[in-house]
C-alpha cells in the first residue's frame, strides 16, 4: 500500500470541444464482418466494451469459409449471425456496413462488385481508422480508468485511516447528512453503511427526526456552520442501564475553494470512564479536604522554601491564626524563635532523608505547653521530584498527662500489692498463675518464679472445689469469703477466706481472675478453742438448766404417777388415763431433750448424699401432719424444681421438724377472726449458688425482744412444755453446713423463718 499523501486539490475539468457532425452521425452503424481471423475477435473483444458503444456501432453477421476460425467461432459465442459465404450478409435486414479483414485482393475486388449501393463498404486499409478510433478510446478509457483507481484508492486510504481510529468519525454535509462514516462508528450503532449514509446525524444517533437541541447541551455541527473553525464540547446522555454516558465531540470544518464550510468532520469519543474517573477525583479530593479540614490532628503543608501551603483548623486553632495569615508565611513568621528554630531544623532532617520521620516534640503555645507526636513526610510528583513537606500532629498533651496518671496508678498499685498482708493471685483464662504478691508467696512457701506460669489447681487441696468456685463466678461474676485450704510447700494446709473474681478489661473482655485470700489458719484455730472454751463454760449452764428442765419434768411424772395410782386405786379408768398421757408427754420431753442435748454438744462433720428438697420437706411435714389436723392448722408448700442437691438430710430433718413444730405451737397462740384460718407455709427456693428452706406462719408472731433471745441456749416462750434448746440446735446444725438462719416477725401476724444453704452443686 503506498504512503498517505494529503489529497490534492482537483483543478476544473476542461471538456474537449464538442465535433460537428452530419445527420448520418446520428443513424446505428449495422456492420457485417468479412474475415473471421484474430482481427475480426479482436474487434468483437473491443467492440463490446461499454466505453465504445458511444460508437453507436453493432457487428450483425461475420463470414468465414473456415468454421473453425477464431473470429467466427467468437461470434457464434455472442449469437451473431455466421456464414461461409460474405453474400448471404446481404440478406441481414437493416445491414449498412461491410469491413473486409481478409486482406486478400480478389476477395475486396468480389465485395466491391458484389455489395449493394446502400451499403458501405470498409476494406482493411479503411478498417485502420476505425482501430485508431478504438485504440483512442481505449487509451483514454485506461486513463480516466486508472484516475478512477487512484481516486478510490485515495479513499479507500483515506477509509482505512478513518477506520483504524478508535474514536466514532462521521462526515456531514451541509444538510447534516451523514455522507462517510469509519468502521467504530458503524460499530457502535449496530448499522451498516448502507443504513447510515444519507441519513441526519441526529437520526442515527439519537433517533430523533428533527434535529436535537437538549437543554444545556451545544450543537458541535452548528457552531462550526456559524464560526468556520473546529470546536469540542462534552455530551452526556442517559446509557441503557440509566447511568449516563460521556462522549467527548470534536468537529472540524472542510472547506471549499471559496472559503465556506463544505461539509463537516465529527469524530466522538467515550470518555465516560475518564469522566467518572475525574468525578471519583474530584470527590477523593473533596473528601480528603474534608477529612482534613474535619481531623482532630494538626496537619499542615509546606514548599520547599519551608513557606505554609494549607493548614487545617485545628492546625490554626492551635497557632492562633488564619489560615490567610500563615499562607506564603515561614515558621519564623508564625512561631515564636525558639519554637520556629525547631521545626525548621525538623523539616531538615525530613527533607534530608526522603522519608517520613516521627517526632515528640514539646511546644509552648499560648503560655501553655503541648506535647505532640509529630510525623513529617515529603511529598513526590510521580517522576519522584520533591514538591512539598507535610506534617501531622496529634496533640497527646491529655495522654502525657493520662500516662503519668496511669504510672503513678500503676506504682500506687504495685506498692499495695507489694504491702499487702493478704495473698492476691491473677490467673489468665487456662487457669495459669499470671501474677502473686510477696505476701502470698510468703504464705505458700514459693519463690514467686516457682508459682508464675503454673496451673493454680496445683495449690488446691481439693482441685474439685476450685472448679466447683470457677462455676459460680461464672455465674455471679465473683464469689466473697470463701472457705477453702490451699496447700503450701511443705505440704502443710492453709486455710483461707477467697474473695475470687472475674479479671476483664476496659471493654469488659475477660482476662483470667483476679483473688484476694486471708489466711484464716491461725484465726480457724482460735475459733475452734474459743468454741471449745464457750462449750465447757456453757456446761454449768446446761447443767444448771438441765436441772431445771428434769425438775419439771419429774414433777410431770410424779403427778402422772399420782392420777395412776389414785385411779387404780379408785377404779377410776379415766384417771388412770390421764396419769397415763401425763406420764407418756414427759417421756417425750426426755426423748427430745436427749437428743438435742446430743446434737448441740458434739461436732458433727455434714454428711451429705444426693438429696431432692421437695422430698425431704415432705418426708419432715408427714411426721407431723397429725398434729397439725388435730390443731386445725393447713400446711402449704411451693418447691422449686430441679435436680437432687448434695445435702446432709438427716441434720435438715431436725432443722424442718423444729421451725415447723414452733410454727404450729405459735398457731394454737393466736386467736384468729373470722375469714382466716391458720396456716404454715414450708418452702423451698433455688436461686444462684444457694438453697433457701422457708418456713413461715400466720400464728401469733413475737417482738423484738423475743426475737433477739430465740437462738440462745434454754431460751423458751412455752413455759415447762419447752426446753430451749430447738432453735439453738437449729442454728448450730446451719451453721455446720455453711448457711445462715434468719427470722422476721411482727406479732399478731406471723413469723418467717429462713434458711441458707450454700449450693454445694454450684459451689
Amino acid at each position: 500500500m503506498p504512503p498517505f499523501t494529503a489529497p490534492r486539490r482537483r483543478r476544473p475539468r476542461v471538456l474537449p470541444p464538442r465535433l460537428r457532425r452530419g445527420a448520418q452521425a446520428r443513424l446505428p452503424l449495422r456492420a457485417a464482418i468479412i474475415g473471421g481471423g484474430l482481427a475480426c475477435r479482436d474487434l468483437l473483444a473491443i467492440l463490446g466494451q461499454e466505453r465504445l458503444l458511444s460508437l453507436n456501432l453493432a457487428v450483425v453477421g461475420v463470414a468465414d469459409p473456415d468454421p473453425q476460425a477464431p473470429g467466427l467461432v467468437r461470434a457464434r459465442e455472442l449469437g451473431i449471425f455466421t456464414t461461409p459465404d460474405f453474400s448471404r450478409l446481404y440478406q441481414i435486414a437493416g445491414l449498412n456496413l461491410i469491413i473486409e479483414l481478409t486482406g486478400h485482393p480478389g476477395v475486396r475486388a468480389r465485395v466491391l462488385k458484389q455489395t449493394p449501393k446502400n451499403i458501405s463498404i470498409i476494406d482493411h486499409r479503411g478498417a485502420r481508422l476505425i482501430w485508431d478510433l478504438v485504440q483512442v478510446e481505449l487509451e483514454k478509457s485506461l486513463v480516466e480508468r486508472r484516475a478512477e483507481d487512484d481516486l478510490q484508492n485515495e479513499r479507500d486510504w483515506f477509509q482505512e485511516i478513518l477506520d483504524s481510529l478508535p474514536d466514532n468519525i462521521m462526515v456531514l454535509d451541509r444538510a447534516m447528512n451523514i455522507v462517510m462514516a469509519n468502521r467504530t462508528f458503524l460499530a457502535a450503532s449496530g448499522l451498516g453503511l448502507d443504513q447510515v449514509l444519507g441519513r441526519a446525524c441526529h437520526q442515527v444517533r439519537y433517533g430523533r427526526a428533527t434535529p436535537c437541541d437538549p437543554p444545556g447541551m451545544r450543537c458541535p455541527f452548528r457552531e462550526v456552520m456559524a464560526t468556520r473553525a473546529p470546536v469540542v464540547l462534552l455530551h452526556s446522555r442517559p446509557g441503557p442501564n440509566g447511568q449516563a454516558i460521556h462522549e467527548e465531540v470534536m468537529a472540524s470544518p472542510i472547506l471549499g475553494p471559496d472559503g465556506e464550510v463544505r461539509q463537516v468532520v465529527e469524530g466522538v469519543r467515550d470518555v465516560t470512564s475518564r469522566v467518572r474517573l475525574e468525578d471519583e477525583l474530584h470527590q477523593t479530593e473533596d473528601t480528603l479536604m474534608a477529612v482534613m479540614e474535619a481531623a482532630q490532628e494538626l496537619i499542615s503543608i509546606k514548599d520547599l522554601q519551608g513557606r505554609y501551603l494549607y493548614a487545617n483548623p485545628a492546625a490554626l486553632q492551635l497557632s492562633g491564626q488564619t489560615l490567610d495569615q500563615i499562607r506564603g508565611r515561614t515558621d519564623f513568621e508564625v512561631f515564636p524563635p525558639e519554637v520556629a528554630r525547631a521545626l525548621a531544623e525538623q523539616d531538615r532532617l525530613a527533607h534530608l532523608s526522603r522519608a517520613p520521620l516521627c517526632f515528640d516534640e514539646m511546644m509552648s503555645l499560648g503560655g501553655r505547653g503541648h506535647w505532640l507526636h509529630t510525623v513529617r513526610y515529603p511529598i513526590f510528583t510521580r517522576a519522584g521530584e520533591m514538591v512539598a513537606l507535610s506534617t501531622i500532629s496529634h496533640d497527646v498533651t491529655e495522654e502525657k498527662a493520662l500516662e503519668e496518671e496511669v504510672r503513678q496508678g500503676r506504682d500506687y498499685l504495685e506498692a499495695v500489692l507489694t504491702n499487702s498482708s493478704d495473698m492476691i493471685i491473677t490467673t489468665d483464662l487456662a487457669g495459669r498463675v499470671v501474677t502473686i504478691n510477696p505476701a502470698g508467696a510468703r504464705l505458700l512457701g514459693f519463690e514467686p518464679a516457682a508459682i508464675v506460669g503454673q496451673g493454680i489447681e496445683r495449690l488446691w487441696q481439693n482441685p474439685e472445689q476450685r472448679r466447683q468456685l470457677m462455676d459460680l463466678v461464672q455465674k455471679q461474676g465473683e464469689v466473697s469469703n470463701f472457705p477453702a485450704v490451699l496447700l503450701a510447700r511443705d505440704g502443710r494446709g492453709v486455710e483461707i477466706s477467697l474473695s475470687l473474681a472475674r479479671l476483664t478489661d476496659s471493654q469488659g473482655r475477660v482476662l483470667g481472675t483476679v483473688g484476694i485470700s486471708r489466711d484464716m489458719t491461725e484465726e480457724n484455730r482460735l475459733k475452734r478453742q474459743l468454741i471449745a472454751n464457750e462449750r465447757l463454760a456453757a456446761i454449768g449452764q446446761t447443767v444448771a438448766g438441765l436441772a431445771h428442765c428434769i425438775k419439771n419434768i419429774l414433777f410431770g411424772l410424779q403427778g402422772g404417777a399420782y392420777l395412776i395410782d389414785t385411779g387404780l386405786s379408785r377404779q377410776e379408768s379415766q384417771r388412770v388415763e390421764e396419769g397415763w398421757r401425763t406420764v407418756q408427754a414427759c417421756i417425750g420431753r426426755i426423748s427430745h431433750l436427749s437428743l438435742d442435748m446430743l446434737s448441740y454438744s458434739r461436732d458433727r462433720v455434714p454428711h451429705r448424699q444426693p438429696t431432692d428438697p421437695g422430698q425431704l420437706i415432705a418426708a419432715s411435714l408427714a411426721l407431723v401432719r397429725q398434729s397439725a389436723d388435730l390443731g386445725g392448722v393447713s400446711l402449704v408448700t411451693e418447691i422449686d424444681p430441679g435436680p437432687p442437691l448434695p445435702l446432709d438430710g438427716e441434720a435438715l430433718t431436725r432443722v424442718l421438724l423444729n421451725l415447723v413444730g414452733n410454727a404450729l405451737d405459735a398457731c394454737q397462740e393466736r386467736d384468729y377472726p373470722a375469714g382466716e384460718s391458720p396456716q404454715v407455709w414450708v418452702e423451698a427456693r433455688r436461686e444462684p449458688g444457694r438453697l433457701l428452706l422457708i418456713v413461715s406462719d400466720n400464728g401469733a408472731g413475737m417482738d423484738d425482744d423475743i426475737r433477739r433471745q430465740l437462738f440462745t441456749r434454754f431460751f423458751s416462750t412455752k413455759d415447762a412444755r419447752g426446753t430451749g434448746l430447738g432453735l439453738a440446735v437449729s442454728h448450730k446444725i446451719v451453721t455446720e453446713q455453711g448457711g445462715e438462719i434468719s427470722v422476721e416477725s411482727t406479732p399478731g401476724q406471723g413469723s418467717r423463718f429462713t434458711v441458707v444453704l450454700p449450693d454445694p452443686g454450684t459451689a
